[in-house]
């Protein structure tokens, strides 16, 4: 039986917190009785529908495991919860990561599962707002899921290239109630990936800001994360995991019609928004020279101090 998880799930803000978690000795195969259970912390967003497609397309079971997802509303909450014990894996991405483990957490990126897609993340405001033009933005309450990640770490980039002086007022607001804290005047701006920018745009929003164009167009940002005392007492699993994750990926390369028709199936998600929405970069893979350049421009923006060594904190499988 499949797993679904309902947009309007995600708006809690608590987490479940789990009993057990971990590898039970599974090997691997998937030809055995017993499978690995392993829990992963999960958003259904566009960029990390490999996690979806392996558990519909057999991707896990070959890999000896069954997976539980635990729905989060961002990465950082993730990064918290592998850390604590709380989870096995957990979706992520190459900047809240990057952030975590400059400041000591012990996490391992272990998969990346897509690069940004051209027009993937925006900036939404309603049809009548004052707010023109990326500039407007400064000084304005822009919600976003949670912040230290892609959305305002890609806005201060985007920002910087135009050479244009804008700091919004960060307001975390959970993705399913952005549209609707832009409409009713509680925030002025919504940030906004996909598919919920494609809903924000059929909903009458009006995008001020394309985050992803030019140089950021495939920049290997979505990721998923173990705990470091994970990957060093079960290796075997984390193997077996990214594995999953590589394949799944890569059978997904060049579906762009299959995704869009299973996509709301798996996930619940509004099949018009589905249909006309920008997809991720899926030729992509892990390196540590990818996760070092992400590093390394986060440094140029002050976020991170310099001389972080991504080879430290990222795992590569070596299919």
């Amino acid at each position: 039986m499949r797993t679904r998880w309902k947009l309007a799930a995600l708006a809690a803000t608590t987490p479940l917190l789990l009993t057990a978690c971990g590898g039970d000795g599974g090997d691997g195969s998937g030809d055995g009785d017993e499978l690995t259970e392993i829990t992963v912390g999960v958003l259904p967003l566009a960029d990390y529908a490999p996690v979806y497609w392996a558990e519909d397309h057999g991707q896990y079971e070959e890999q000896g495991l069954k997976v539980t997802f635990e729905p989060l509303q961002g990465g950082p909450v993730g990064i918290q919860q592998v850390v604590a014990g709380e989870l096995d894996f957990a979706f992520s991405n190459a900047i809240s990561s990057t952030v975590a483990s400059a400041q000591g957490a012990p996490v391992q990126t272990v998969a990346l599962v897509s690069g940004l897609g051209e027009d993937e993340l925006g900036v939404f405001v309603t049809p009548d707002s004052p707010i023109e033009e990326l500039g407007d933005l400064d000084g304005a309450t822009v919600g976003i899921n949670t912040t230290n990640n892609i959305g305002d770490v890609t806005f201060a980039r985007h920002a910087q290239e135009e050479g244009v002086d804008a700091e919004p007022e960060w307001v975390e607001v959970p993705f399913p109630e952005m549209v609707a804290g832009v409409q009713n005047g509680s925030i002025e701006a919504g940030y906004l990936p996909e598919p919920y920018a494609t809903a924000a745009r059929q909903a009458g929003l009006r995008q001020v800001a394309n985050l992803v164009q030019g140089e950021t167009v495939g920049l290997p940002v979505s990721t998923f994360v173990t705990s470091t005392q994970f990957a060093n007492s079960d290796a075997d699993t984390v193997e077996r995991f990214a594995k999953a994750l590589n394949a799944a990926r890569d059978d997904m390369e060049g579906k762009d019609d299959e995704f869009r028709s299973w996509w709301p199936e798996a996930t619940d998600a509004d099949p018009d928004a589905t249909a006309e929405m920008h997809l991720p970069v899926l030729d992509v893979q892990l390196s540590v020279e990818g996760m070092q350049d992400i590093a390394d421009f986060m440094a140029e923006l002050g976020i991170i101090e310099e001389g972080y060594d991504a080879s430290e904190f990222t795992i590569v499988n070596e299919d």
